[in-house]
């Protein structure tokens, strides 16, 4: 079964959009102290970036090089602009980012694959 917008035309880039500028106020608005999560920072960075790149991956698998360069230049931006909006950036947030968005797009080709399978 698809979620309904990926059933739109282009329903996958519009929900990819709608992710990245979800993260990208996430991690540059400031923020006098940051909100107690369950988990650690990495772990919400390697999340955020898995379903950021999961919707193109599951309907266009052979993207999965464009949707993953997307994400390390989003993540990296966000990286670069933390530090003039009083956060914090740091190297091991963007590795966390590209682990996630690697493992979103095999994830999202995984299921991808099960799903054409039936």
């Amino acid at each position: 079964m698809k979620l309904p917008i990926l059933c739109i035309k282009n329903g996958d880039l519009y929900l990819t959009i709608i992710m990245g500028i979800i993260i990208a106020f996430a991690t540059l608005t400031p923020v006098e102290k940051l909100p107690e999560t369950p988990g650690t920072d990495k772990l919400h960075h390697l999340l955020a970036f898995s379903v950021f790149v999961l919707p193109v991956s599951l309907m266009r698998p052979n993207r999965g090089r464009v949707i993953f360069l997307t994400a390390l230049i989003l993540g990296g931006a966000i990286e670069l602009i933390q530090p003039y909006m009083n956060r914090s950036g740091e190297m091991a947030d963007f590795w966390a980012d590209a682990i996630g968005a690697g493992l979103g797009i095999l994830l999202g080709k995984r299921i991808g694959q099960i799903a054409n399978s039936r």
